[in-house]
């Protein structure tokens, strides 16, 4: 409850500060077929993340068809989203598939908490990469060493914590930065609509910290409209494009995760591979 608290207050900050009529004539005056193609990147984002969690499923032991991964994965974001202060998304995946498969909670847990790092360290490795363009002069070469740093030392701990995972370490990294270019493809795609992507580096910087602060807040939600807010007054660029934004990513995000609840209504059951090569 104490994070949906810090959602609605900062949101209330947030809507405080703007023009709420300005953004709304803004979304309805935008560029339509680039707002739908941010959609389709986003979801495309959220299908690769489930890719990603079913590689380490498999490298503990549990082979769940892909298809069911998929549907539980919608499932996960939709508890997220519409029952809050219950079971989170990542519990209630644990949860199913230790009723419906008998796996032990433990590694799963292991699973589904690499998965969330892995998309961590490939954050700060774009946090980093944008900075060496971002960053002037001699700081461009500190931040180079620290992406090599972020990688040593991210392989070090999972390989001493977690030695299931060493082999997929890279092939899941891979996966987390295709995750994050194409919701950085989506934000780009939403600056496109509102013809605003001049400052578009910047909004890639703020959306991957808006990301790692999400943990604070109701998915994200607040969090990161009040990074956009404070960037576009510290960067001087239209706050209602930067709220605005923010605002689409998260009804994307909504959107998206109600087709989790499709899964539930139909009924379907979850199905594990039956062999893996």
């Amino acid at each position: 409850m104490a994070r949906i608290l810090i959602s609605a207050v900062l949101l209330y900050v947030v809507f405080t500060k703007i023009d709420l009529t300005g953004v709304r004539s803004l979304v309805s005056t935008s560029r339509f077929g680039f707002l739908l193609l941010a959609v389709i990147a986003f979801t495309a984002s959220q299908w690769v993340s489930s890719l990603r969690l079913l590689i380490y499923f498999h490298a503990n032991g549990f082979y769940l068809n892909a298809g069911s991964n998929h549907a539980l994965y919608l499932l996960g974001m939709f508890y997220n989203f519409f029952i809050p202060g219950g079971i989170g998304g990542d519990a209630y995946k644990i949860y199913v598939l230790n009723r419906r498969f008998g796996w032990a909670v433990k590694p799963l847990t292991s699973s589904v908490l690499n998965d969330r790092l892995s998309g961590l360290v490939a954050i700060v490795l774009l946090v980093l990469t944008i900075g060496v363009v971002l960053l002037p002069g001699i700081w461009k070469l500190a931040v180079l060493p620290g992406i090599a740093m972020t990688i040593w030392i991210a392989r070090l701990v999972l390989h001493k914590l977690f030695p299931t995972f060493g082999r997929i370490f890279f092939k899941s990294l891979g996966y987390s930065l295709v995750v994050q270019m194409l919701q950085l493809l989506c934000v780009y795609l939403m600056l496109a609509a509102f013809k605003a992507t001049t400052a578009s580096l910047v909004y890639f910087l703020v959306f991957l910290l808006s990301a790692i602060l999400s943990v604070v807040s109701f998915s994200g939600i607040g969090v990161r409209e009040w990074l956009f807010l404070q960037a576009s007054q510290r960067f001087d660029f239209d706050p209602e494009v930067a709220v605005s934004v923010a605002l689409l990513f998260s009804c994307m995000t909504i959107l998206v995760s109600l087709f989790g609840i499709c899964y539930q209504l139909a009924g379907t059951p979850l199905k594990a591979m039956e062999e893996v090569e």
